[in-house]
Formats: structure tokens, C-alpha cells, sequence
């Protein structure tokens, strides 16, 4: 009787810390999406003026809108200072919104890439 007790005891402590896991876990996610929906734009502002726009195209839609290196090597950069995803964003507005960035829509963003500058780079041009 005492095993099943105690078993008992240990399960629905075991339990409410698996409950208390999850709401931590589910607490921190809606902060961080919080904190994200107020940093991103103010990195937006900073580099593209109000209101955010690509620089290549125009887009303003901010679900579609990046930080882009303007001399790449985006990636070698933010595996320099360890910050990656919205880490990134926390990190450039602690550095005062440093030189060298400018925000693109993802489609310019991956053009650039990929093929060294964007097409609507090269209809301008025509």
C-alpha cells in the first residue's frame, strides 16, 4: 500500500511539473513573439525609414520584409557574434543600428543571393 502511495505521490508531482513546463515554455514563446513584433519594425525604421519599405522594390508588407548585408557575408557575420534569426534583430539595435545593413523583401533578399543582385536591379537598368 505504502509503494502505491508513494508511486502515487511522484506521478502527480511528476505531472504538475510537466504542466508547469509547458506553460513556462508556452509563456516564453509569447513573450519572444511579442518582443519580435516590436523590435523588428523599429530595426525596419532605422534602416529604411517610416513607413519600412524594401529598398529594391518597395514592398511594404512587414511580414515579407529583412535585414539584408549590404556587401554579404550575412552569414559569415552573424555566426561572428553568435546571434542568428531574431537574436539578430536584438543584437543590431544594442550596436545602434550599425552600417551595413539595409532591409529587402525575402524575394529580393534571396535574388540578391543567389544571383549577385536582384531583377528588378537589372529592369531599372533598362
Amino acid at each position: 500500500m505504502k509503494n502505491t502511495k508513494e508511486k502515487n505521490e511522484y506521478l502527480k508531482k511528476y505531472r504538475q511539473e510537466e504542466r508547469n513546463k509547458e506553460n513556462r515554455r508556452k509563456a516564453s514563446r509569447k513573450w519572444q513573439r511579442n518582443h519580435t513584433a516590436k523590435i523588428r519594425p523599429m530595426c525596419f525604421k532605422a534602416y529604411s525609414g517610416d513607413p519600412p519599405k524594401c529598398m529594391c522594390c518597395g514592398e511594404t508588407t512587414m511580414e515579407f520584409l529583412s535585414l539584408d548585408h549590404i556587401n554579404g557575408g550575412g552569414k559569415h557575420h552573424r555566426k561572428a557574434i553568435n546571434k542568428v534569426g531574431n537574436g539578430f534583430y536584438d543584437w543590431v539595435v544594442k550596436n545602434n543600428f550599425p552600417e551595413g545593413l539595409q532591409v529587402l523583401c525575402h524575394n529580393c533578399n534571396l535574388a540578391k543571393g543567389f544571383y549577385g543582385e536582384c531583377p528588378h536591379k537589372k529592369q531599372s537598368e533598362l
